[in-house]
């Protein structure tokens, strides 16, 4: 390799640092040089102006010299031609002046022609005063012969100071124009300088940012094109020139290229395995909440029917005590299902304005029963006219839980303070009790599912679900729920709105159906494979007498049915043993002579999918298990009516 190549390839091998020190320094260097010859030949500059200052200086003295002798020798003439001493201040005034010129001037010349002349000028002056003192004590009208030779004198002495100090001034000026001279030339110097040290300067840094963008910029530029051949798995191949930082990244890239070519397929495989996971989760909650309600549905059913069958002793409190317990579960499984609907953003909730004043006065009214158990009062202070965008029914669930949590977990004999107005833009809702609040050691998990802070201590139930889906709903309603860090207090902040009129008018309408009237039997069919929920939905369809059921558990027992005999009504379980209940469901609707028989689906299956697919496909009601008795005779009922009118 020749001397160049062995240079170029040590500079490669060097580290970015000190690259990156040189590239700097060189431009700086070629700065620093250029600054520092400037400030020599502004030193030169300097001392020359000083010298022009200087030489105009004694140029301005010099003058002043011949001045006041005229000045003196005029006000001495004065005196003696009007006899009026008022002119003899002019002489006394330079006789006390002239002599401290006469030092500086002394002082400040260089020139040694200079300082001899000076030198013979000054006793010429003393003479010259000396002279015009005599003349100026001279007080008779007439002239003497002494005072007219003194006059001639002084005349003969002035001529000389006149011939002496145009002398002195000439040549004075000539340094004048010399130092004048030396400057201009100087200025033109610098100016020379200064271009030259700005034509290095750049030149400099051209060189540093060819150096710069030769050896590395553009193996950065490599870099990153390869880098973007890396994000798409593609395998690269650097050769590495160098051993410095960048030499090494091109050595990582293309082991990092050659690691991604061998687990590109490892990750397609895991991305598949998620996606699987992800439809196991859906399945998983759709089976959860069908094994889970199935159950749930005979007991609360069998617990309805009983209740409404018992009289007043310890059996219905019994039942009451099944019934209680069921609703609990039923309570738990929907927070769990609810709480992964919201959080996979399967859930969408329909945002209208809402009247807080009248939601915060019926959640008052839903919760004071729980406050008379424990001696709590409710107290609220709630501003007037507050409305916000939210979903009704789920704001009212978060209202009720924070109020739930401080009857529930506030002391015994107290109050809980309900307070709500505006703020800005946003609706606060703040539920306060007068226990110690959270510590601050606890306060990450308030919103933590599952998780019930100081539950070894207490004895009241809870599901530990409660805070964390308040907390997903609120953020649904792009609200928030928040604690105090030193005070038992929560508050909602929810977004403010103007009201709207339809809401009110909508409020207003009753939700209580008219009664139905049925001449007639009706024949109801239930396809269901479970011996229990068939006998209890059997067991409430023969409470009333217009109405008639017939159970099958398959859906080629019920197409066999449906070929000789076409219902009043048809219900339907999703899960049964030969096939799915959307079968039958399509199977109907397809058909022409069976398309109007109204169908309600009977499933544990609670996922929205499910409900909305199903009701936009044609079914006329859809109810989840466990059977809520009354609602589900009222659909029975609707569903009938609805039948008989068309």
């Amino acid at each position: 390799m020749n001397p160049l190549g062995r240079i170029a390839q040590a500079w490669q091998n060097l580290p970015l640092g000190l690259k990156g020190v040189f590239v700097i320094a060189l431009p700086l260097l070629v700065l620093l040089a250029s600054l520092g010859s400037l400030y020599l030949r502004e030193q030169e500059s300097t001392q020359l102006e000083n010298k022009l200052r200087l030489a105009l200086q004694n140029q301005r003295d010099i003058q002043t010299v011949h001045s006041q002798l005229l000045e003196a020798s005029t006000g001495v003439r004065d005196y003696l031609l009007t006899g009026d001493k008022h002119f003899l201040n002019i002489f006394f005034r330079v006789e006390q002046a002239l002599p401290t010129t006469l030092v500086q001037l002394q002082t400040q010349l260089e020139n040694e022609t200079q300082k001899q002349r000076l030198a013979r000028i000054t006793p010429l002056v003393e003479q010259n005063l000396h002279d015009l003192r005599i003349m100026s004590e001279y007080e008779s009208e007439v002239a003497s012969e002494n005072l007219i030779a003194k006059f001639k004198s002084q005349v003969n002495t002035l001529d000389k100071l006149r011939y002496e100090i145009e002398l002195l001034n000439a040549e004075e000026a000539i340094l004048v124009a010399k130092d004048q001279q030396d400057v201009f030339e100087q200025r033109q110097r610098n100016i020379t300088i200064t271009l030259l040290a700005a034509i290095t300067g750049i030149i400099g840094s051209l060189v540093a940012v060819w150096i710069f963008s030769r050896t590395i910029v553009k193996r950065v530029r490599l870099l990153r094109d390869s880098a973007a051949h890396l994000a798409k798995a593609e395998a690269l191949d650097l050769p590495s020139s160098s051993r410095d930082e960048l030499g090494q990244l091109s050595d990582e890239l293309e082991h990092a290229s050659q690691l991604l070519a061998q687990n590109i397929n490892a990750a397609n495989q895991s991305r598949h395995e998620a996606e699987e996971a992800s439809a196991a989760k859906s399945m998983f909650l759709s089976r959860t909440s069908h094994e889970l309600r199935t159950p749930l549905n005979a007991i609360l059913g069998f617990a309805q029917l009983l209740e409404l069958d018992l009289a007043p002793g310890k059996q219905l409190n019994s039942v009451q005590l099944i019934k209680g317990a069921g609703q609990h579960l039923l309570k738990l499984i929907n927070e769990v299902l609810e709480i992964a609907r919201i959080e996979s953003g399967e859930t969408t909730l329909e945002l209208t304005p809402v009247s807080i004043n009248s939601l915060l006065e019926e959640a008052a009214h839903y919760i004071a029963p729980i406050g008379k158990v424990r001696d709590i009062e409710i107290r609220s202070n709630i501003s007037p006219d507050l409305w916000a965008m939210a979903n009704r029914q789920k704001l009212l669930q978060v209202t009720l839980n924070l109020l739930s949590n401080a009857l529930k977990y506030g002391p015994v004999s107290s109050t809980v303070q309900l307070n709500a107005y505006r703020r800005s833009d946003v609706i606060v809702i703040e539920v306060q009790d007068t226990g110690p609040g959270i510590p601050a050691d606890l306060r990450e998990r308030v919103f933590t599912p599952f998780d019930r802070l100081g539950a070894e201590n207490t004895k009241v139930e809870g599901t530990g679900l409660g805070l964390a889906l308040s907390k997903q709903i609120m953020l649904a309603m792009h609200g928030n729920i928040q604690l105090a860090t030193d005070k038992s207090l929560f508050w909602i902040e929810i977004t403010a709105c103007a009201p709207d009129m339809s809401v009110p008018e909508q409020a207003q309408q009753t939700n209580i159906s008219k009664p139905v009237s049925l001449s007639d039997k009706h024949s109801i069919l239930y396809v269901e494979d479970n011996i229990s929920n068939r006998a209890l939905v059997e067991a409430i369809i023969m409470r009333q007498r217009d109405l008639r059921i017939h159970c099958v558990s398959t859906i080629k027992d019920a197409k066999r049915y449906l070929a000789e005999v076409h219902p009043s009504a048809l219900l339907i379980d999703l899960n049964l043993p030969d096939g799915s209940g959307e079968e039958l469901v399509y199977h109907v609707l397809n058909a022409p002579e069976l398309k109007n028989i109204p169908m309600m689906i009977l499933s544990a299956d609670a996922l929205p999918d499910t409900i909305s697919r199903l009701q936009a496909a044609g079914v006329a009601s859809y109810m989840t298990k466990p059977l809520d008795v009354a609602l589900f005779n009222k659909q029975i009922r609707e569903l009938l009516q609805n039948q008989d009118q068309s």
